[in-house]
C-alpha cells in the first residue's frame, strides 16, 4: 500500500459516515439502543435524504414496538417474581401451620401418655388394694375358723352349723 491509496479513505470520510452523502449537523450522544441512555460515545447527526427521512416513521414505530416488547417482557419477569415471592411465602406459611399443627400433635400426645401413665399408677394401686383386702379376709377367715375350733360348741351351734353348711 502506498500513499496514494488513502486518497480513498478521504474522499469516503468527506462523504459522511457509512457513505450517505450529507453534511455533518450538531453533535448529540449516542444512546444505548435498549436502555435509551447515553453510553458515553457521541454521533454526528447527519441530514439524510428523502427515502431515509420517508423511513423514520417505520423505523420510530418500529422502535416503540421494541420498547413496548421489553416494557411487556420486563412486567412479565416482574410478575413471575412477585408470584415466586408470593408462592415462598404460601409455602413457608404452609410448613408453619404444619409444624405448629405437629406441635400440638406432640403436646396432646406428651398430655395422653402422662394421662396413661397416671390411670396406669391407680391400676396398680387398686390391685394392691384389692389384694391386701383380699389377704385381711382370708385371715380375718382363719381367725373366725379357730375361734370357732376353739370354742365349745353348744348343740344350739351345732344345729346352726349343720344347716348352714348344708345350704
Amino acid at each position: 500500500m502506498g500513499l496514494g491509496d488513502y486518497s480513498h479513505c478521504r474522499q469516503r470520510m468527506s462523504r459522511g459516515l457509512y457513505g450517505v452523502s450529507g453534511r455533518a449537523a450538531v453533535w448529540s450522544p449516542a444512546f444505548h439502543p435498549v436502555h435509551r441512555m447515553p453510553c458515553g460515545t457521541w454521533r454526528i447527526g447527519i441530514e439524510a435524504p428523502e427515502h431515509v427521512q420517508a423511513s423514520s416513521p417505520v423505523l420510530e414505530h418500529l422502535r416503540r414496538q421494541l420498547e413496548r416488547a421489553f416494557q411487556r417482557a420486563a412486567a412479565r419477569g416482574r410478575a413471575r417474581r412477585a408470584r415466586e415471592a408470593v408462592a415462598a411465602v404460601a409455602a413457608a406459611a404452609a410448613a408453619a401451620r404444619e409444624e405448629r399443627s405437629r406441635a400440638r400433635m406432640e403436646c396432646a400426645l406428651a398430655r395422653l401418655r402422662a394421662e396413661l401413665l397416671e390411670l396406669r399408677f391407680q391400676n396398680h394401686q387398686l390391685a394392691r388394694t384389692l389384694l391386701d383386702l383380699n389377704m385381711k379376709m382370708q385371715q380375718l377367715k382363719k381367725r373366725q375358723d379357730q375361734e370357732l375350733a376353739s370354742k365349745p360348741q353348744s348343740p344350739q351351734d351345732e344345729e346352726m352349723n349343720s344347716e348352714c353348711g348344708s345350704a
